[in-house]
């Protein structure tokens, strides 16, 4: 098995069907799609049971945290990579075949790609969001801002395992891993231009909120004070100033 497709959804039934049939028709042999459904009350569940197609385990959780979620569905995962989607994205058709075929041939660890913006409606809004292509861009970027599109990546499932797989707190999971990788020198990062990920920009969307910096300055300042950096130390600093504006502009607005 070359890919495990990872997809968490909790009441995500408003997408959640596109998200599937996007993976199913992957040019890419040999990949599996793993569906966690937790704490859902909308029609989720039923959606993701209603494919008929061997490549779908569907499992089960009444833990409403994503690194849980995750976690569960790596442990019953058979790829050597495992492939990130969110129910509310969209993956381009050749989306694994040139991820996989780039991992190989260049020793990648953790891929991501650009993503292009989709409307609630599935629209095109002309944006496009990159990020640092090469493994010393991306470790300079890691200490003041995420590198990577969380539901873009592809993750050599050795290596995810070898850290103990998703940790952190209720928000970003992701960054806390890649701080968590980022202590590995071996382990190389790499993001391709192409935008291989339709990423969905809605109103329901947990991105940004208060707990969600809160929750990445303590990973920063942990790297800081593991690593003696001086970087992380701002960085860190950076989000509790991020942090603390939101907080002061949601109680004035």
């Amino acid at each position: 098995m070359k890919i495990s497709a990872v997809l968490c959804v909790k009441n995500g039934g408003l997408y959640l069907k596109e998200a599937i049939d996007s993976i199913l028709n992957q040019t890419l042999d040999e990949f599996e799609l793993i569906i966690v459904v937790n704490c859902s009350s909308d029609s989720s569940y039923d959606l993701a049971h209603s494919f008929d197609d061997p490549r779908i385990t569907v499992l089960t959780s009444d833990i409403g945290q994503l690194s849980y979620n995750l976690n569960l569905a790596i442990s019953v995962a058979r790829g050597e990579y495992i492939a990130r989607i969110d129910a509310d994205d969209y993956a381009e058709i050749d989306r694994f075949k040139k991820m996989y075929e780039y991992c190989e041939l260049h020793a990648i660890d953790v891929l991501g790609t650009s993503v292009s913006l989709i409307n609630e409606n599935g629209d095109f809004t002309g944006d496009i969001i990159s990020y640092p292509s090469y493994n010393n861009q991306i470790r300079n970027k890691i200490s003041f801002g995420n590198p990577f599109a969380h539901p873009s990546v592809l993750i050599k499932t050795s290596t995810l395992k070898r850290v103990g797989g998703y940790l952190g707190g209720m928000y970003a999971q992701d960054y806390d891993l890649w701080l968590r990788l980022a202590r590995d020198p071996s382990v190389i990062f790499a993001n391709l231009k192409i935008p291989y990920t339709r990423y969905r920009v809605h109103g329901d969307q947990s991105k940004g909120n208060l707990e969600s910096y809160a929750n990445v300055s303590s990973y920063l300042l942990r790297e800081a004070i593991l690593n003696l950096s001086f970087k992380y130390l701002m960085g860190a600093i950076l989000y509790v100033l991020k942090t603390l504006y939101k907080k002061l502009r949601n109680r004035f607005n």
